[in-house]
């Protein structure tokens, strides 16, 4: 097994156990990790995933290069589809995702990181694309993600020169939230997690991660009256009542 899956009380910690080839994702990897999504998917108690890599040298060093040696159209377009289906069945369950980047994050890996909602990097990260340096383009969901987390022009820097960036980088153009020691950077995510699920509704977690989500695809415009017609929508469900009745008791809410 290349992927362990620890279940904590509402959310689990997803690794990546390749450590000798840095965690690399070759197409068994990208199976076991939507397997492990869809059991934590399938187990109503599950609210979110925390995703890191085995060791201290690599979060995930890319998609494995020898599997990808010779491969003819038919065969390189069913393993791009491979790593889009796990990557979008990452960002499109109702999971809370965070990264735990530990270590290197190229290509693929940093492809996985993208998928997540959140990412936490240690102080020894290494981030960076560097397919066109081997004749490839970024074939994970890399293309798109990418610019939309830190503008079109510094992930065309990043996608045409290969080059990698430091986690100090990283945090100045908003590529990670948080940056901490290596030792850090586990009880780090926890505490978000924790924070994050900790007297929140669950649907209203639900509802604003998708809208947050689906309203980069749409006009502003479109993307404003979904919003609006979604927080109506909440009306008709017990959270606000039990959240709003909470706070005026000066209560903690339970969901």
């Amino acid at each position: 097994m290349y992927v362990e899956l620890e279940k904590k009380e509402n959310y689990a910690i997803l690794t990546l156990n390749r450590e000798k080839a840095l965690n690399a994702l070759n197409s068994e990897v990208l199976s076991e990790i939507r397997e492990a999504i869809r059991e934590l998917i399938s187990d109503t108690k599950m609210r979110g995933v925390i995703i890191t890599g085995k060791g201290e040298k690599a979060f995930c060093a890319g998609a494995d290069i020898t599997e990808m040696k010779g491969l003819n159209f038919d065969q390189a377009e069913e393993f791009a589809r491979k790593g889009h289906k796990t990557m979008n069945m990452i960002a499109g369950s109702d999971l809370i995702s965070i990264a735990a980047i530990n270590g290197y994050a190229l290509g693929g890996g940093l492809e996985l990181a993208l998928a997540c909602d959140i990412r936490i990097a240690s102080k020894n990260a290494k981030f960076g694309l560097p397919e066109t340096g081997l004749g490839l383009i970024p074939g994970f969901g890399g293309t798109q993600r990418l610019p939309r987390i830190v503008g079109r022009g510094i992930a065309l820097e990043i996608i045409l020169t290969g080059d990698h960036i430091d986690s100090e980088r990283a945090l100045k153009i908003g590529l990670v939230n948080h940056v901490v020691e290596l030792q850090e950077l586990l009880p780090k995510a926890e505490e978000m997690m924790q924070k994050m699920l900790k007297y929140k509704g669950v649907e209203a977690q639900k509802v604003a991660r998708w809208l947050v989500h689906s309203g980069s695809e749409l006009p502003l415009t479109a993307s404003l009256e979904r919003e609006v017609n979604a927080f109506a929508e909440m009306f008709e469900k017990g959270e606000p009542e039990k959240g709003i009745t909470a706070f005026l008791n000066k209560q903690k809410p339970e969901f």
